[in-house]
């Protein structure tokens, strides 16, 4: 079963993604900022990331930024998923390896799906 890491501090929309993942048949594991998505991603070692980027103690790009520093995470695939849709903010995020940059509001089963093939190709 794969396992998907959500760090959003929106509890809203964390359940809603969470919610949407579990039905699919993945495992989901929730953190509400920055520090607690970094660290669960070490505990938790998850197949795939979606990380807000506005957040509490952390932003999205300064725990990716820490994950790429940590031996085992540097290519971790990560989802931006953020109200900042401005191009400094995508250029960042690629910058970072994201393997998607999705502007909210959003539709999750978008968002599932451009998961879903992620997982398809890279198991091809």
């Amino acid at each position: 079963m794969k396992k998907i890491l959500i760090v959003d501090d929106q509890p809203q929309i964390s359940k809603i993604l969470s919610d949407l993942f579990q039905k699919k048949g993945y495992e989901t594991i929730l953190a509400l900022n920055g520090e607690i998505g970094y660290r669960k991603a070490i505990e938790e070692k998850p197949d795939l990331i979606i990380m807000d980027i506005m957040m509490p103690v952390l932003s999205g790009f300064e725990a990716t930024r820490k994950l790429r520093g940590t031996e085992g995470f540097e290519t971790i695939p990560v989802v931006f998923l953020t109200a900042k849709g401005q191009e400094k903010d995508r250029l960042e995020a690629e910058s970072l390896g994201a393997i998607a940059f999705v502007t909210k509001p959003f539709s999750p089963r978008s968002l599932f799906e451009l998961i879903e093939k992620y997982f398809e190709s890279s198991e091809g």
